[in-house]
């Protein structure tokens, strides 16, 4: 029986902690033919002390350092350039893996699509939500205005090196980019129902969503695809822009606007009038 390699990559900064839990995520997979590359992008922690032991215990994980911080699609875009597995997917250092998650990509594999995802479970405290939402068919105009893919893909190792993985100089909003450009160079994606990847939030952490970064980056995700946008796409990403500068959605332009965007701005328009 055919058990491919599967490549996990992983950047990480002075997380050394929460990078445990996400490298024994990976060591605890069901399906175990796999690599993790890991790239410390400049911590000041133990984070490389602790990737150096790692090495000499399990063949499998491979570690790259930088000395100076260079970003996270860097340092992402450093280990899939190295990567050797047939299929490829990520992991964030602050989250994890279920035990079944690379298994059950296999089982549910496809030539149809080009890739495949799942529903992510936020993880606060003792709190856990799945956030079973999209499910089905994905297609590259299906996530312009909306990242309906979530935090990572599942696909082959070849596709995502052919696109060039993330771009560097966006401030936030990469995923989405790289998401994009991937779907509209390879074909649709699938869904799948499962959650199978644990994204935990702590709240002594900077969210993007506050970070002055993501309004930067938004507007770079704009300038480089909005010529692939309908009008009703670029009235909802003006829609995002009033959502990202915490101002009212204007009902008019909401009208206007692609469908996916609704409960979005309703939401955020409920929530200023409950705050008044």
């Amino acid at each position: 029986m055919h058990s491919p390699l599967i490549t996990v990559y992983m950047p990480t900064h002075n997380r050394v902690n929460n990078l445990k839990r996400a490298v024994h995520s990976v060591q605890a997979q069901d399906h175990t033919n796999w690599q993790l590359i890991i790239v410390n992008d400049g911590s000041k922690d133990a984070t490389a002390d602790y990737l150096d032991s790692l090495v000499l215990t399990d063949e499998r994980i491979i570690v790259f350092h930088h000395e100076i911080a260079q970003g996270a699609c860097v340092a992402r875009n450093k280990a899939i350039e190295a990567a050797s597995g047939e299929f490829i997917t990520g992991l964030d250092d602050d989250d994890a893996f279920t035990p079944n998650r690379l298994s059950y990509f296999l089982e549910n594999w496809s030539n149809n699509y080009s890739a495949l995802c799942t529903p992510v479970t936020v993880c606060k405290g003792q709190s856990k939500v799945a956030h079973h939402y999209f499910i089905g068919e994905l297609t590259f105009n299906d996530i312009l205005v909306v990242n309906k893919v979530g935090n990572q893909l599942f696909c082959k190792t070849a596709d995502l090196k052919s696109i060039n993985g993330f771009d560097p100089h966006f401030k936030a909003r990469q995923d989405a980019d790289t998401w994009v450009r991937f779907l509209k160079a390879h074909g649709k994606g699938n869904k799948l129902p499962k959650s199978t990847y644990l994204q935990y939030e702590e709240q002594s952490q900077l969210s993007i969503t506050r970070s002055p970064s993501r309004l930067i980056g938004f507007r770079q995700f704009i300038e480089k695809h909005e010529a692939l946008m309908s009008k009703r796409q670029r009235n909802a990403m003006a829609c995002w822009e009033s959502i990202i500068m915490g101002r009212w959605v204007p009902l008019y332009l909401l009208l206007k606007s692609d469908s996916d965007i609704y409960k979005y701005s309703l939401m955020h328009n409920i929530k200023k009038l409950l705050r008044r």
